[in-house]
């Protein structure tokens, strides 16, 4: 296994290294909030975004994914991968519309507005989470007001904080980190983080977000009560 290093911050346990080979080490998660690279092309710093690698890659994931976490699992993808959902995800899934405020214009033939967010994982039964399956981001995603974050495509923090806010889950991990998004929506919901990056400048990036979070005052500073067994889903 690849040397990693691992940082803690508050409740956030941060690695960096391959969440393939970092997965298999760890405990139980209650949840999975996660925006894997789509395999679309996107300009990363070290990863090579490439469509031949994404589907071998997903392929290895969800079984790790399975072993960690039995609760709810939230994966972004790109509607050019649909033909695919079938074969990576477990029965059952469904789909989350995270719309957006704009069109994000590309040289593609379809602008879409909306990203899907496949999920599933129930306990007693019930379906994951407290909350409706589509969510329109109002955070700026540019001109004035955005936060400046330097990633390609960071996600909309209020859109990540809804699901956060949302799962009866005391901790949360997302195997592919980038900016930290995640990680700060746990940390303003008081809930145990843990994110695995691969690449070194972005887990600095994600460092230095959940940091400053922790230093905002409008965070929960009393973790919430643990919750029982009965009131989670």
């Amino acid at each position: 296994m690849t040397p990693y290093r691992k940082e803690v911050i508050g409740d956030c346990d941060l690695y960096l290294g391959d969440c393939l080979e970092i997965l298999p080490t760890l405990g139980q998660m209650g949840a999975v909030v996660t925006d894997p690279p789509f395999g679309i092309g996107f300009k990363y710093k070290t990863h090579k975004d490439s469509a031949d690698d994404y589907g071998v890659m997903m392929e290895r994931l969800m079984p790790l994914l399975g072993r960690v976490c039995e609760g709810p699992t939230f994966v972004w993808q790109s509607m050019v991968r649909c033909a695919d959902w079938h074969r990576w995800f477990p029965e059952g899934w469904r789909i989350f519309a995270a719309c957006k405020s704009f069109v994000q214009l590309r040289p593609v033939e379809v602008q879409h507005a909306w990203d899907p967010v496949i999920f599933w994982g129930a306990r007693g039964g019930k379906h994951a989470g407290s909350i409706r399956d589509w969510h329109v981001a109002t955070t700026p995603n540019f001109g004035a007001g955005r936060e400046s974050i330097d990633h390609p495509c960071p996600r909309p923090l209020d859109q990540v904080q809804y699901i956060v806010d949302g799962l009866r889950v005391e901790s949360i991990l997302d195997p592919f980190m980038g900016s930290g998004t995640t990680g700060v929506a746990c940390v303003k919901a008081g809930k145990k983080f843990t994110g695995i990056e691969i690449d070194e400048h972005y887990f600095q990036v994600a460092c230095d977000r959940i940091r400053d979070t922790y230093k905002q005052p409008d965070f929960f500073v009393e973790r919430p009560k643990p919750l029982t067994q009965e009131k989670m889903l």
